[in-house]
């Protein structure tokens, strides 16, 4: 796969779809940024590589005069699009309605013209301060089924977002680029193999610009693990830009008494990706014995993906 890709951001006026964008261009100390936002005029351009891919994302500002806008000339904004990703904000319940209804506008641009697009619902502003309460969870279960039942032809995927879980950003994203080649999903079953057969935390690959292409996890993680493992995630994430710069290989670090974190870069064609492995102590040795030959087998299936 070596083309363009265009991605729909839609969603109504205040449901963090440039906030989105923002935090997953600067990463680190976004969070000013994003409170500076001003709501979106039209349309805003942002654009990114993904392996062989150049991607570009149409920011479409929710507002009601622009929605009307874009449904009236429908073929002009939606034609020819890859991927539709649609934010809704979680917090907003009284809005509920309005964004289906929306939501629905679009989708049915796609029926009438027999485009199958696939599609990442984003249940963003999802906060920590509101992950225990169960009626927003209760009300969010109940979107994930309705939208579900409504469009059984459609391949939809969600995501629950928030602008402080840097994270769930990446994750939002690698979900929506990594469904156009099946060769993922063997990217992410051979994850799964050797994080048995290392016995360790977490495996990540990320493109040069922190893009998570496949991760998997493992099944034993503790509250006290996952913190670390959050803040290893992001660390590694935050060395990406710093190894290319130096030409550093790899990098081996405590993360306390029982963690080891590792971040690994290497070169398939013209790309620079890296795999972040998280991995208790006493379990290194196993890692280093068997890492080439995990390595020889990531090799082939990215360089069937890269072009």
């Amino acid at each position: 796969m070596d083309k363009n890709v265009k991605i729909i951001v839609s969603g109504l006026d205040y449901a963090g779809k440039t906030s989105i964008l923002t935090a997953l261009e600067k990463k680190y100390d976004f969070q000013k940024a994003v409170m500076e936002l001003k709501p979106t005029i039209k349309i805003e351009y942002h654009s990114t590589s993904f392996l062989s891919n150049l991607c570009y994302f149409w920011d479409m500002g929710g507002q009601e005069k622009y929605r009307n806008v874009y449904q009236k000339r429908q073929e002009i904004y939606f034609d020819d699009s890859d991927l539709l990703l649609y934010v809704i904000d979680a917090q907003d319940e009284s809005r509920y309605r309005e964004s289906l209804e929306y939501l629905d506008s679009i989708l049915q641009f796609f029926i009438s013209t027999n485009q199958d697009i696939p599609v990442i619902i984003a249940l963003h502003k999802y906060d920590p301060d509101i992950r225990d309460n169960e009626k927003i969870n209760n009300d969010l279960s109940d979107l994930r089924d309705l939208i579900l039942d409504s469009y059984p032809t459609f391949k939809i995927l969600f995501q629950q977002t928030s602008i402080y879980d840097i994270i769930s950003i990446v994750q939002l994203i690698s979900y929506g680029l990594s469904i156009f080649d099946e060769k993922f999903f063997e990217l992410s079953e051979l994850l799964e193999e050797y994080l048995s057969k290392f016995d360790c935390v977490s495996l990540i690959l990320f493109d040069k610009n922190g893009i998570i292409i496949s991760e998997f996890y493992g099944e034993k993680i503790t509250p006290s693990i996952y913190i670390e493992l959050l803040e290893g995630i992001k660390d590694h994430m935050f060395l990406l830009k710093r190894m290319q710069e130096e030409q550093t290989e790899a990098t081996l670090s405590s993360m306390d008494i029982h963690l080891l974190s590792y971040l690994h870069k290497f070169q398939i064609k013209n790309e620079t990706l890296f795999l972040s492995v998280l991995i208790e102590q006493e379990l290194k040795d196993k890692l280093m014995e068997l890492f080439a030959d995990f390595m020889e087998e990531v090799t082939l299936i990215l360089d069937s993906i890269i072009n």
